[in-house]
């Protein structure tokens, strides 16, 4: 059997991260929500923060102050996040001028759909359908995000339904 395979080492680490959670969540939760302001980024994130909390265990690797490393994990997580963010949208210099003069109509107008679905998605949302546009199974995705299949299934059925809910098929956006 492979290490870190222990079905007992695994049960352990299982029931340290179940406590941690209990203990933790809610005020981690609470700091997610109030830096995105967007519920399902915050759980996102409280469950990659877990994830995270999880692998390094499985690792054999010793975490002391518990709380404070799942704090420090969950503010990386939380700062990257707001860099994704501030890089979504980059404007070359050039267009600034051009782009400052037109109004927000105007610019809404000119996106394509595409654009417009990006920008309505959170950045982990936007990877997985980018990388289910390229041909990647679950599998493959979660492998390449280091997510499991199932937060996979989740953040493509929310990007999906994000897209449904905010933007008119394609065919009638011209």
């Amino acid at each position: 059997m492979a290490e870190g395979s222990n079905p007992a080492k695994i049960e352990a680490v299982r029931l340290a991260v179940v406590e941690a959670y209990k203990a933790h969540a809610g005020e981690l939760s609470r700091m997610a929500v109030t830096a995105t302001r967007d519920k399902a980024m915050a759980q996102d994130l409280l469950q990659e923060t877990f994830l995270r909390y999880f692998l390094t265990r499985m690792h054999g690797e010793a975490i002391a102050g518990e709380g404070k490393w799942l704090q420090t994990v969950m503010r990386n997580l939380i700062a990257d996040w707001k860099k994704s963010l501030r890089e979504q949208d980059p404007i070359a210099l050039e267009d600034a001028e051009g782009a400052a003069a037109q109004t927000t109509e105007e610019k809404e107008g000119e996106l394509t759909w595409t654009v417009k679905a990006a920008r309505i998605l959170a950045p982990r949302e936007r990877e997985c359908i980018m990388l289910r546009s390229q041909g990647l199974d679950y599998n493959e995705i979660a492998s390449t995000m280091q997510i499991s299949v199932g937060t996979v299934g989740v953040l493509l059925s929310r990007a999906i339904r994000k897209i449904k809910r905010t933007l008119p098929p394609r065919e009638e956006m011209g």
